[in-house]
């Protein structure tokens, strides 16, 4: 089922990238939040060893370039508010979260699930970068299906038959079909976000799940990631990006999406399940 065995053996500092007249350092910030402690020392960084400017990255993060003679005190003015360098090279990256609990749409909590998935994974090796991003619920705000390992809180939802009065509201108020009025049954293509929920009290959630997607990827030629499993709680979805990590980690040669397309999704569905993972 899975063939030749990569192992990365690139060292070189997390976090730090060389320029012409210095370094450009990126921060392995936690995902959500940060203090404003830690907003003063990066700003004292940038004031005073660098540009005076802050770049805010696609992913959440944050850059700045600084003068070579800085590196080490830079590092230590941010370890002593709690920031580590990082998410640069073939390392897990920056993990990307929506606003999860503050938002009214949302399922789950991803930004406590995205701080879960940084403090087990951050910054470990992979054969090529990884990226891991997390929505609170389908309307997909962080694009989770189109990058490495995607995540997403939605509900599985059902008809009650006892409750359905056959008012015919619900034949075509969903966008994507899923509602089978005359059999009065939820389908499978159903995102999963209860819009319908408001309309009517015959629909229900039957249960609330997290659901993993591997293999996306965004870029000049992105491709959505394929479903892989649907996960009850937060420690089980750390534990199947473990069981996801060690594949790639051992069988890698490329992207995940290449990793994915080389293997096969149900291999890799086969492989978690003999794990008891999924």
């Amino acid at each position: 089922m899975f063939g030749d065995i990569m192992f990365c053996n690139q060292n070189y500092k997390f976090g730090v990238i060389p320029k012409k007249d210095g370094y450009a350092i990126r921060l392995a910030l936690k995902p959500g939040y940060i203090t404003s402690e830690q907003l003063d020392a990066i700003s004292y960084i940038a004031k005073n060893f660098g540009e005076d400017r802050i770049h805010i990255t696609t992913r959440q993060g944050i850059g700045l370039k600084i003068k070579f003679e800085y590196l080490e005190e830079a590092e230590r003015l941010l370890n002593d508010v709690g920031i580590k360098l990082g998410s640069t090279g073939k390392r897990i990256r920056q993990i990307v979260a929506c606003i999860g609990t503050e938002c009214p749409n949302s399922i789950g909590d991803s930004i406590k699930l995205a701080g879960m998935i940084h403090d087990e994974f951050e910054g470990i090796w992979v054969p090529k970068k990884l990226k891991i991003n997390i929505s609170g619920c389908p309307n997909d705000c962080t694009h989770h299906q189109f990058c490495d390992i995607g995540i997403c809180f939605r509900y599985i939802l059902k008809i009650d038959k006892k409750e359905c009065s056959e008012c015919g509201k619900c034949r075509s108020f969903c966008e994507v079909d899923a509602i089978d009025w005359k059999n009065k049954v939820i389908k499978e293509n159903c995102i999963g976000l209860g819009e319908c929920l408001k309309l009517c009290n015959a629909i229900k959630v039957e249960d609330k799940v997290i659901s993993i997607f591997i293999g996306g990827k965004g870029g000049r030629f992105p491709k959505r990631g394929k479903f892989l499993a649907n996960v009850k709680t937060e420690n089980g979805v750390i534990k199947v990006i473990d069981g996801i990590i060690e594949l790639y980690t051992k069988f890698g040669k490329g992207r995940v999406c290449d990793f994915v397309e080389h293997v096969g999704i149900e291999s890799i569905k086969k492989s978690l399940k003999e794990k008891g993972l999924i």
